[in-house]
């Protein structure tokens, strides 16, 4: 086709670029690859791969990737992104997909050297005690670059919950995101447990876990389940589970489904097993084989979920096959095409740097400078797209940091085409929250293209949509709504409204849009953190 045409010849150009900016042509970085790796062809980069890349839409595997950086001295993850496969794609994938059991989402593949969006607080004082726009108190600023990890997500760890051990239902729903407060972060012996605890992301043999914990000796603790019947396992800390961290926020998508599946496994009282050494080492197939039974897949169902990598990504290379899987695991051997590679580490949560290391790639060995960004062509944000007001005296505070990539995840994870400062309304601190989801929650999160009221009359009212509303006094409402002829009326369910109000549209009341998100605190209060 002639846009996969045009693409290809793009991608030729741009590596000829980078080789040129060397001082190499195509031959000579083969030659130098034949000599560095005489004993390996895996890793000869073909002398006409100019030609394959534009006739046959050839795709180079993961070795012959790995002799580029090796050749050019160019950073590995910069050649990954030259040929479409930015790392940073792993997590933005492990955010979004389904998930039968609690995984980690990668935040160490946020890269260092990537620009952050900067939330930068634009009004003095203490934020508003009412529901308010964010965009009042907050702007986003022009995207810099950080070159520390703090803001790369180091800091924490990040976990989206399963469907079938949703241990804290009702209070974690399953596909719900967690920030985890890593344990070397937090004072442990000031962390509640028991019934009314803090929620702990705990690793076990047979994978993850986030549940309240009950102490039951010095080094013994008990899985507490808060509503559904699974098994309250007792688990020795250091042998049978090891804790991550607590949660200290969720990030909870509506559309989360109220109802979670207790598996026969987890009902049963399991007999927990040692856990497992660390995957250093690890030849491919093991790794594999370990990654995908914590994950909780068949061959069958991590085959479907390659099918659902392979239409976000839009190309058919990111399918796996039942009998490639099957393959990877029983004969070794790393795939032939890099994309798999991507699509094994979504689907397995795997990190890519450990996959590459058993596939036996020496990454001490890869490139180790920066690609400029003009050789990668990069699409660099526009300045007019940031509010460049003059600071007030000094410069602003910043809120938070977010990797660049971050609102595009965020947009997908919440079925958005985008995701802006405009969405995002801070919930007050002093208004009363009947709804059970309000009563913690710090932001919610509003598709102002949603403007029509539905209503569910078999859903309980916890399950009932949210909208945000202004009214003509300038006052802003979350609460669900049943449609009248002429208006709504505003349940007396949340924001503080004690009694039905039936108010016209548009002449008392605007709807703003539905509430698709709400960023909520989980960690106990009173206890000081990080």
């Amino acid at each position: 086709m002639p846009a996969e045409g045009g693409r290809s010849r793009a991608i030729s150009d741009t590596i000829r670029s980078i080789l040129s900016s060397r001082g190499l042509t195509l031959a000579e970085a083969d030659r130098r690859s034949g000599q560095v790796f005489r004993d390996d062809r895996r890793f000869h980069i073909p002398p006409n791969l100019y030609h394959v890349l534009e006739a046959k839409h050839f795709s180079p595997s993961i070795h012959q990737i790995f002799a580029l950086s090796r050749v050019s001295n160019y950073r590995m993850a910069d050649w990954l992104a030259v040929f479409g496969l930015p790392l940073t794609d792993i997590p933005r994938l492990q955010a979004v997909l389904p998930a039968r059991l609690t995984t980690l989402i990668d935040g160490s593949l946020f890269d260092e050297l990537e620009p952050v969006l900067l939330f930068e607080q634009i009004t003095p004082g203490e934020f508003p005690s009412s529901l308010r726009p964010l965009s009042e108190w907050v702007r986003l600023g022009p995207p810099q670059r950080r070159f520390h990890r703090e803001a790369s997500g180091q800091a924490s760890l990040y976990a989206k919950i399963g469907s079938h051990d949703a241990f804290a239902f009702p209070d974690l729903l399953p596909g719900s995101i967690l920030r985890v407060a890593k344990l070397s972060r937090l004072p442990l012996h000031a962390i509640p447990t028991g019934r009314s605890g803090a929620f702990f992301l705990i690793e076990h043999a047979n994978g993850l876990t986030c549940s309240r914990l009950h102490v039951v000796g010095r080094n013994r603790v008990v899985l507490c389940p808060a509503y559904l019947p699974f098994a309250q396992v007792e688990l020795e800390l250091g042998k049978q589970a090891r804790v991550l961290g607590a949660a200290d926020f969720e990030l909870r998508p509506t559309r989360c489904s109220l109802t979670a599946r207790v598996p026969p496994n987890l009902y049963r009282f399991w007999t927990p097993q040692p856990l497992q050494e660390a995957a250093t080492g690890l030849p491919l197939e093991r790794l594999l084989a370990r990654a995908r039974r914590r994950a909780g897949l068949t061959f069958r169902e991590a085959s479907a979920k390659s099918a659902l990598v392979a239409r976000a990504l839009g190309h058919k290379d990111y399918f796996c096959a039942v009998g490639a899987l099957s393959d990877y695991e029983s004969q070794g051997g790393a795939p032939r095409h890099a994309q798999k590679m991507f699509s094994l580490c979504a689907l397995y949560s795997l990190n890519p740097w450990e996959f590459m290391a058993a596939a036996g790639l020496r990454l001490s060995e890869a490139g180790k400078d920066a690609m400029p960004q003009e050789l990668q062509e990069r699409v660099t944000p526009e300045p007019r797209r940031y509010d460049r007001r003059p600071l007030s005296g000094s410069e602003n505070p910043v809120l938070a940091e977010f990797p660049y990539l971050f609102g595009r995840a965020a947009a997908e994870f919440f079925r958005m085409d985008h995701l802006s400062i405009r969405d995002f309304f801070s919930i007050g601190k002093t208004d009363r929250h009947f709804h059970p989801y309000l009563a913690d929650a710090a932001l919610v999160i509003v598709d102002r293209r949603k403007k029509q009221i539905l209503h569910l009359p078999q859903a309980p009212l916890s399950a009932q949509p949210l909208y945000v509303l202004v009214r003509r006094n300038g006052q802003f409402v979350c609460a669900s709504c049943v449609p009248e002829d002429k208006g709504l009326v505003l349940r007396p369910f949340s924001n503080g409204v004690d009694r039905p109000l039936r108010l016209e549209i548009p002449t008392e009341i605007e709807i703003v849009g539905r509430v698709v998100g709400i960023l909520r605190k989980v960690f106990p209060s009173g206890v000081p953190h990080s």
